[in-house]
């Protein structure tokens, strides 16, 4: 990578993580008037995407945030951080994110190599480089580069996740078209998948797929719209999605390139990684069960602890505890962002956005989906 670049952005690691998943403005769409593209079919577009090779290409997504949230300042300034940004120095600070747009650099080299740069005005940059195993993490606003090391080709693979194969599905190989039933077959339940018109993205035709809830009650998603490239490399490839929330007519989450896309191997200088003099380095080295060392330690846990999920579906709700949220109901940080909910005889503070609500609790507890408040409010009263 060109470490001139760092002189002029500054990149946030943790951007392209959360990403993962991971969205775009209303107008960014690079979508346009549709091409005269033949018809397809829902199978036929989901057996595109399982078929579909990494691409190869460089160019550049744009992120936007569209959930409501008017001001973040008393939120970010509650916590210690300035809003919008990182200038106190504490690193990337992921609340930038909840609005706006943001553009992220992107270059693919099929399945081995990628690079992500999440550029944040007027100079930080969070890099993500991976080549193979090996993965740098760059945050431009404190100087910090965090090297993931993975466990090598000899280590010993768990194959007992939920992407291990079944015996059934190694005796009873399925094409792709069939893939694409069998998936139809277990959402239609829960799920609407429909075809929409097809669009321009990023200068690229591309069909469009529709996924809803089939009954809306209790979930804050509307509908999900994902453009999937039409022709050549990018067939059958993720161009743009965009999620809308009930009752809104502009996307409230939306990623999707922009721009012009180059397809081809982008430029080796792009896929590798040099930490610059003086950056601090962290090293973790990931075990075979995925579980990461740190310098040659076993990290520590996360500060959420446990997860548990109740619901399903698209009212499935996430919840644990955390120490640190135990002073939600006194005047402190959460206090800044949050209201104050009483229900079934119960005290809490909400955090609210158009798709993503949280429920806490005095004791620290929290609840939180992409629900309505009272779906949260339910699954706290259910586990009391």
């Amino acid at each position: 990578m060109h470490l001139g670049r760092h002189a002029r952005y500054g990149v946030p690691a943790a951007v392209v993580m959360a990403l993962g998943a991971a969205a775009l403005v209303p107008a960014l769409s690079g979508a346009s008037s549709p091409p005269d593209l033949p018809g397809q079919s829902v199978p036929q577009l989901l057996a595109d995407v399982y078929k579909a090779q990494p691409p190869q290409l460089s160019g550049s997504l744009t992120w936007t945030a569209n959930l409501g949230l008017s001001d973040l300042s008393t939120l970010e300034n509650g916590a210690g951080q300035s809003a919008g940004g990182s200038s106190s120095g504490s690193g990337f600070d992921p609340l930038a994110l909840l609005s706006g747009s943001h553009e992220i650099d992107v270059w693919l080299d099929g399945a081995k190599a990628e690079h992500l740069a999440l550029l944040l005005p007027p100079a930080e940059e969070v890099d993500v480089v991976r080549n193979g195993d090996d993965m740098w993490l760059w945050d431009s606003s404190t100087s910090t580069a965090t090297h993931l090391v993975g466990p090598g080709p000899g280590a010993a693979v768990d194959q007992t996740g939920p992407a291990a194969p079944s015996s059934a599905a190694a005796g009873a190989p399925m094409t792709p078209e069939q893939l694409a039933y069998r998936l139809l077959d277990h959402v239609s339940t829960t799920t609407s998948v429909t075809t929409g018109d097809p669009v321009y993205v990023a200068g690229q035709s591309a069909y469009q797929l529709i996924v809803a809830p089939k009954s809306a009650s209790g979930s804050t998603i509307d509908h999900i719209e994902i453009d999937i490239g039409a022709s050549g490399s990018l067939r059958g490839v993720p161009l743009q999605v965009a999620v809308y929330a009930q009752g809104q007519t502009a996307a409230a989450l939306e990623l999707g390139f922009t721009g012009t896309l180059n397809l081809g191997a982008p430029p080796a200088a792009e896929l590798t990684f040099t930490p610059p003099p003086g950056a601090k380095v962290v090293t973790h080295t990931l075990a075979a069960d995925g579980r990461g060392l740190v310098n040659g330690k076993p990290g520590t846990a996360g500060r959420l602890g446990q997860l548990h999920k109740t619901g399903t579906g698209w009212t499935t709700v996430l919840s644990g505890s955390s120490s640190s949220l135990v002073s939600a109901s006194a005047p402190g940080p959460l206090s800044e962002g949050t209201t104050v909910v009483q229900f079934g005889g119960r005290q809490g503070r909400l955090f609210s956005t158009d798709l993503l609500n949280v429920l806490i609790m005095p004791d620290g507890r929290f609840y939180a989906g992409l629900v309505a408040p009272g779906v949260l409010e339910a699954a706290a009263s259910a586990s009391s």
